[in-house]
């Protein structure tokens, strides 16, 4: 019989030195430890607060003060403020730094450019503005001035407006003899409205003596020759423009001795003549 050959069986492995196991990763930092830590910090604040005299406020004053010293230890701390736009006026641009709240030695970081931009638009006295932080500690706003176009008495005093409408805080309503007067409830707001009609009109703004806002929401524009204008409301001033001019290319109506120029109702212009100053008025088209 064939003789049966036995399987080889593998020599017994070598035993060796045990491989060392991995260490642990790193434990992360518990929650629960962050959140305690943290509520010991508002404890100490609190207590800090009560023996101060229970003053929460004093507490963050002195840390106000502890963040802006150390801001200025490391060289942020505002060290000029630049009004860029206003060279032309020395006064106005001195008076928009002034209104700007930004003093020499604030915190940069503390320094809000958007808070510091609508704080300047607010003064009237520029149409835009535009405030940039220079690092490490200059304030830098460019401004574009703001154009006076008329006076108003607001029921106590002038004051001074601009092309768009606002008061401009700070001017001197005496320095501006030459602009026209305005009167009435919310003038100013009608103010880019009565300037359009005028820069359509050739030559009529220099002829104007005063304007009554109406309703708030429309004008009356009284003449240095004594003639009064009734415009219709804002919307239509435009369309009372081009239709006043047109007119007046044919009859020169504007140099007329008339008492009242009435531009209210689209397509028919009602004139008053001065001795019959009681009558309604004649139609005439326009």
């Amino acid at each position: 019989m064939p003789q049966v050959k036995g399987r080889k069986t593998a020599p017994p492995a070598k035993r060796g030195k045990k491989a060392p196991e991995p260490e642990p990763p790193p434990r992360q930092a518990d929650a629960m430890s962050i959140v305690t830590g943290l509520v010991m910090v508002l404890a100490v604040i609190v207590a800090g607060a009560a023996l101060m005299g229970g003053s929460m406020s004093r507490v963050n004053t002195g840390v106000t003060d502890a963040v802006d010293n150390v801001a200025a230890s490391l060289g942020f701390a505002v060290a000029d403020v630049r009004v860029v736009g206003l060279e032309q006026n020395p006064e106005r641009a001195r008076l928009v730094e002034a209104l700007s709240e930004v003093e020499t030695g604030d915190n940069m970081f503390r320094s809000d450019p958007h808070r510091i931009r609508g704080r300047i638009l607010s003064t009237g006295q520029v149409t835009e503005a535009r405030v940039y932080r220079l690092w490490p500690n200059q304030i830098l706003i460019h401004t574009s001035p703001a154009r006076a176009a008329a006076v108003w008495h607001d029921g106590d005093a002038w004051q001074v407006i601009d092309t768009q409408g606002r008061i401009m805080e700070g001017m001197n309503a005496r320095d501006y003899t030459d602009l026209f007067r305005l009167s009435g409830a919310d003038a100013p707001a009608g103010v880019p409205a009565l300037l359009g009609f005028l820069a359509q009109t050739d030559g009529l703004a220099a002829e104007v003596s005063y304007a009554e806002r109406v309703s708030a929401r429309r004008w009356n524009i009284k003449l240095r020759s004594g003639m009064l204008i009734l415009l219709p409301a804002d919307a239509g001033v435009s369309r009372a423009a081009g239709e006043l001019m047109t007119l007046n290319a044919s009859s020169d109506v504007i140099r007329r001795p008339l008492a009242r120029l009435d531009l209210r109702v689209a397509g028919r212009t009602f004139l008053k003549p001065p001795e019959d100053s009681d009558a309604d008025g004649a139609p005439a088209e326009s």
